[in-house]
C-alpha cells in the first residue's frame, strides 16, 4: 500500500448571524457549529468521512473526488482572509482560517 504524500485541505470559519460557519474550500464541506471550534471539529469529521467514502468506493478513481473546490465565492472569501496573514497584518475577526491534514490518506493505496 502506498501513500498519496501529506495532504492539507484548506478552510475557514466565520460567523453568520448567530452561528459559525466553517468550509472546507478544497473538498467543498461545510458545517456549523454554535462555537468557531464546534464548526470547525465538525468540518473536520465531514472531511474524514468524505474521505474514507471515497477511498472506499473509488480507490482507482480519487483525482476525481480530491480536490473538489467550493464554488468560487468562497475560494475568493478565504483568498482575501489570506491576504493580511500573508501581508502580516491583524486579521479582522468574526473569522478564522484553519487547515486540515488528514493522518489516515495512506490506507487508500494511491
Amino acid at each position: 500500500m502506498g501513500t498519496i504524500g501529506k495532504i492539507v485541505f484548506r478552510g475557514y470559519a466565520k460567523k453568520e448571524n448567530q452561528r459559525w460557519v466553517a468550509i472546507c474550500i478544497d473538498l467543498n464541506i461545510a458545517a456549523q457549529g454554535e462555537t468557531s471550534k464546534e464548526a470547525i471539529k465538525t468540518c473536520y469529521e465531514l472531511i474524514e468521512e468524505y474521505l474514507e467514502f471515497v477511498c472506499h468506493e473509488y480507490p482507482n478513481q480519487l483525482h476525481k473526488y480530491i480536490p473538489r473546490p467550493a464554488p468560487q465565492e468562497f475560494i475568493d472569501e478565504y483568498n482575501s482572509l489570506m491576504r493580511p496573514v500573508l501581508k502580516n497584518q491583524p486579521r479582522k475577526f468574526p473569522q478564522k482560517i484553519w487547515s486540515y491534514e488528514p493522518d489516515n490518506m495512506a490506507f487508500c493505496g494511491a
